[in-house]
């Protein structure tokens, strides 16, 4: 009897959560029927990379990140693209998208343009600056969001970990 509690309990939260996602118009977005925007270039693309996010508030002391090559980066003239392999299919859905804004005070104008998780499906973070380095001894590209951003998304970096860091490094202009 507890089983049948257990499984009712399951198929009340996927219907929550289909419900929710009708009535907020959210929807999945996938990597391979992407559009590049008009102009915009691929400069590199990771099949084999992982994406961490660096809370601001309420992280662990020690933070590891382990190389499982979950996800899939595209990294454009205009933006990157992060996205994951969907459970049950070969898509890879976008969970990510990292836009670059001219300075850190054009956040608000950046801000606007883009929804975020309700409404599009993927998170999207406005950041100010990217490096080049190393956490726990393992390559990444270190991004910073601006200020407002990182505020209202309480992120303090993102980490993108890949074995071509060289490559991506002579790639980007």
């Amino acid at each position: 009897m507890v089983f049948v509690w257990f499984i009712g309990a399951l198929l009340a939260i996927v219907v929550f959560a289909i419900v929710i996602n009708r009535i907020t118009g959210t929807k999945a977005h996938y990597l391979e029927t992407l559009q590049l925007e008009t102009g915009e270039i691929e400069l590199w693309r990771d099949a084999e990379a992982d994406f961490a996010t660096v809370p601001r508030l309420g992280r662990a002391a020690i933070m590891s990140y382990p190389r499982l090559r979950r996800h899939t980066v595209l990294w454009t003239d205009r933006r990157i693209v992060v996205a994951q392999k969907a459970l049950g299919t070969s898509k890879h859905m976008i969970t990510h998208q990292i836009c670059f804004a001219p300075d850190a005070g054009a956040q608000t104008a950046a801000g606007a343009a883009f929804g975020g998780f309700y409404g599009r499906g993927f998170e999207t973070i406005v950041a100010a600056a990217k490096s080049f380095g190393q956490v726990n001894h393992k390559d990444c590209a270190r991004i910073r969001p601006t200020e407002s951003c990182g505020a209202q998304l309480n992120l303090d970096e993102a980490l993108i970990f890949t074995e071509r860091l060289a490559e991506l490094q002579q790639r980007l202009p």
